[in-house]
């Protein structure tokens, strides 16, 4: 593990203090997880978003994708 100083407000130190001694782990494990989820949860959010991105982008060449999707990926063929 890497040590990192950080510096933080007073009530933000508190909260952090009291959150940490409810879950019963140190403010520094309390910290770790929280940065954790909240990199996992950009992640996921910009995975989302470059999904979007391709949605509608190309043409099946199908007039009855959009209500027979279900059909079509079903389908052997495709």
């Amino acid at each position: 593990m890497i040590r990192a100083q950080i510096q933080l407000e007073v009530t933000l130190y508190e909260q952090l203090k009291d959150k940490a001694r409810e879950l019963g782990c140190s403010i520094a494990e309390l910290a770790r997880m929280s940065i954790k989820e909240k990199l996992d949860s950009d992640s996921a959010a910009r995975k989302w978003a470059d999904s979007l991105k391709v949605a509608g982008a190309h043409r099946s060449g199908l007039h009855d994708l959009s209500t027979k999707h279900d059909d079509y990926l079903t389908h052997e063929e495709w």
